[in-house]
């Protein structure tokens, strides 16, 4: 997959192209891949995202994600797309006008001819632009749309804004159900006290990207892909009260059935479910004894 960070830059030919912030990539941004993917018939399918939100840019804001920016460029890659192009929402792009944007963009940058997106896409400034208007500029300019219409679970329709909502309440399995795909972090194994390693638990221990949308603090059961192999987990997030200072909020797993140093090793950490609330305990020793319960529990579910 190609990453590129300027439509001028693009200048392809014959493409399918979606278009959308994709916050999470869920199970209604998936069908909308497979609906690329099946018209592609050979052409390069190309997704269009942004480095943020036009109502963030215009109230000078950042808001808090379901997947960070690496880990968009990783789950569309997984998804077979060929060119993934990632545009800062400057003003004058958010400036542009419906026309504007498909002449100067979808048609003399990208080359469509099919342009795949849900009923409620908008385009344009101030989002003008409606799927009604797409359908004319489309015929006008020589491709085709094509509408995909909304993935349900539980008689709703399946959007970022909810899924982040079940992440924040710590309702990992809805959210996974939602996802389509295990609710993740990705970050770096840097060193902390060690104290696993003196209590027979070591932990593999990541700090969060400070705009990564995380479940409450508290210990979780969790799959972790390191190397290319996964295993089993108890992931706990939050700052370790029992023998921390509480200034740093982190992401500690102890890997089940593996001995290895990690160290600097970029792991995954896939979340299943919620197994207690964060507590601080009278000791290291009470601390081991829960762990070694949560362990047992964790094997239990994840078997």
């Amino acid at each position: 997959m190609k990453i590129l960070t300027d439509i001028k830059d693009a200048k392809l030919n014959n493409t399918v192209v979606t278009v959308g912030k994709f916050d999470g990539l869920h199970k209604g941004h998936a069908k909308l891949f497979d609906v690329l993917t099946e018209v592609s018939e050979g052409r390069d399918k190309v997704v269009l995202t942004f480095s943020a939100k036009p109502i963030d840019v215009i109230n000078n804001m950042i808001s808090r994600t379901l997947v960070t920016e690496n880990e968009k460029q990783l789950l569309c890659e997984a998804k077979g797309i060929d060119y993934y192009i990632s545009l800062p929402l400057t003003k004058e792009f958010l400036d542009l006008s419906p026309e504007a944007f498909v002449k100067n963009v979808l048609v003399d940058s990208l080359d469509v001819r099919y342009f795949v997106c849900g009923p409620d896409f908008t385009f344009g400034k101030f989002g003008a632009g409606d799927v009604e208007l797409l359908t004319k500029l489309a015929t006008y300019y020589g491709f085709d749309v094509i509408v995909v219409e909304k993935e349900r679970y539980n008689n709703t329709d399946i959007g970022s804004t909810g899924i982040r909502e079940k992440i924040i309440q710590g309702d990992i399995m809805m959210a996974n159900e939602m996802l389509g795909h295990p609710y993740s972090v990705l970050g770096k194994v840097v060193e902390g006290k060690r104290l696993g390693r003196t209590i027979g638990i070591p932990t593999a221990n990541i700090i969060p990207d400070e705009n990564k949308i995380l479940p409450p603090k508290g210990a979780y059961c969790t799959r972790i892909i390191v190397g290319g192999k996964t295993y089993m987990a108890v992931s706990n997030v939050g700052i370790n009260p029992t023998v921390e200072d509480g200034r740093v909020l982190k992401i500690e797993s102890h890997l089940l059935d593996f001995a290895g140093d990690i160290y600097g090793e970029i792991i995954k950490v896939e979340f299943a479910d919620f197994l207690r609330k964060e507590q601080k305990f009278d000791g290291v020793d009470e601390l081991k004894k829960q762990i070694q319960k949560d362990i047992k529990k964790a094997r239990e579910i994840l078997a």
